[in-house]
This record gives structure tokens, C-alpha cells and sequence, in this order.
């Protein structure tokens, strides 16, 4: 697992995704698929989810052949966790490398404070093909 700084912000944790998925045994057309976790500060669980619906809203709009998707948890309400799929490598080097800088450029900073602790963010490799 991957954990990051909550100061450094959502987007900036995600350049250590991308180096995780790019390993020498990973074939260019294999979907790679990240799921992460994010805490918002307790009290600032709807300035979270506001701000993920912008970049959801971002993404659907720049990157409309991937799978990204937000969920919320009912047990814990500060609790969100992201769900994506990309086709291969180049789309996740897009999404990186192009995608979320425009989003920053965008939406803005993510606010000091939002996020509790540190997202937790995790490649997964399936088993079940």
C-alpha cells in the first residue's frame, strides 16, 4: 500500500501510483486498475466530496474511456475511496502526465486541511482471468 502526506495533496499521490504500475513485467496493452482511499477532516466531509465531484466531473469529461469512479462509505462518512480502470499504460501516463495538471489548473489546489491523513492508494492486479 501506499500512503502520502495529506498536505502534498490528492493529485501529487498519484505520481507514486503511476510508478507502481509501471514495473518491467507489466505488458503496455494490460488494464491497470488503482484504488485509493482519502480521509476528509471530520466537519469538511461535504468541501470533500464537492471538490471530488469537480475532478470526477474533470475526468469523465477529458477521459471519457476510462473507468473513475467515487464512492463513499456509509459506516465511516469521512471516509471516499476511488475506483479506476485504465486500458493500458498510456492512459494512465495520460491521465498523470496531462489530465490531472489540467485539473489543478482547473478546479484549484486542494486546500490545506481537507484530508485528514494520508490517502492510501493501491495497484491491483487481477486474478480472476
Amino acid at each position: 500500500m501506499i500512503r502520502f502526506l495529506p498536505q502534498v495533496g490528492i493529485y501529487v499521490a498519484s505520481a507514486c501510483v503511476l510508478m507502481a504500475a509501471m514495473t518491467p513485467a507489466r505488458a503496455a496493452d494490460e488494464t491497470i486498475t488503482v484504488v485509493a482511499k482519502l480521509y476528509a477532516t471530520p466537519g469538511r466531509e461535504s468541501e470533500a466530496e464537492a471538490r471530488l465531484l469537480k475532478t470526477l466531473a474533470f475526468v469523465h469529461n477529458s477521459e471519457p474511456n476510462i473507468t473513475y469512479r467515487y464512492y463513499r462509505s456509509k459506516k465511516d462518512p469521512t471516509l471516499f475511496v476511488t475506483y479506476e480502470i485504465y486500458p493500458n499504460q498510456a492512459a494512465l501516463t495520460n491521465h498523470m502526465k496531462v489530465v490531472l495538471p489540467a485539473s489543478r489548473e482547473t478546479i484549484g489546489a486542494t486546500p490545506d486541511g481537507l484530508f485528514a491523513r494520508p490517502m492510501e492508494a493501491d495497484v491491483l492486479q487481477e486474478i480472476s482471468n
